[in-house]
């Protein structure tokens, strides 16, 4: 749990830094800061978490007060996101676009199918609200991933491309870890260190943190 927040920390710090590499008013200092800003709520996040499951030394309720925290940090990185696609004046031809959405569309109905639709099947009042909250994170992390995308997907051979290019990764990987969280939270397979899966879904989620801040060192 300290490692994640330690991670989130660092993301942090290290897009407020390349934000303050860029002139006041250069849309490209607003990009980054707002991912920092994003990031850092985040970590709020993250410690807050770590105070349920470490500091009270119960089982932390799921959905709790750190996932609103976790919701309201989608919108700064959503706009920062989208404000570094525009500073980029990348151009996208019709073909990329119609690809790329195609690509989330697959992944979030193969994710939403095989991991979300069960837990609404067979959901209680409280299960209904874990995948309630699943769908959110999904589509959260997708929509962000979907637009860096869109940056990367032009720009992702070039020197300016290689930090969007780790961003995309980090945003997939929050996705798929944050979904399959969900799913396995629902079917009380989850556990810190208790299996396999378990241990998978950490794993990816602390790499998603340190592919989006190898992106802001870059």
């Amino acid at each position: 749990d300290l490692l994640d927040g330690a991670a989130a920390i660092l993301t942090a710090v290290l897009c407020f830094a390349a934000s303050a590499r860029f002139a006041p008013g250069v849309q490209q200092r607003r990009a980054w800061f707002m991912l920092g800003a994003g990031m850092a709520l985040w970590a709020i996040a993250e410690f807050l978490w770590s105070y349920f499951q470490i500091g009270l030394g119960d089982d932390v309720p799921y959905p709790s007060p750190a996932d609103v925290v976790w919701a309201i940090g989608y919108l700064p990185l959503l706009f920062g996101l989208i404000q570094g696609h525009r500073s980029l004046a990348v151009r996208l031809t019709a073909r990329q676009r119609i690809a790329a959405a195609a690509g989330y569309a697959v992944l979030l109905t193969g994710l939403t199918l095989t991991l979300l639709v069960p837990m609404f099947a067979h959901s209680t009042a409280g299960s209904a609200a874990e995948a309630a909250v699943g769908i959110y994170y999904l589509i959260g992390n997708l929509t962000l991933a979907f637009v860096v995308t869109l940056t990367a997907i032009v720009l992702w051979a070039g020197l300016v491309g290689r930090p969007w290019l780790s961003i995309v990764i980090g945003m997939l990987l929050f996705a798929v870890s944050d979904t399959v969280f969900a799913y396995a939270a629902w079917a009380n397979l989850y556990g810190v260190g208790e299996n396999l899966l378990s241990f998978a879904i950490d794993v990816s989620y602390f790499a998603a943190y340190v592919s989006v801040a190898l992106g802001a060192y870059r």
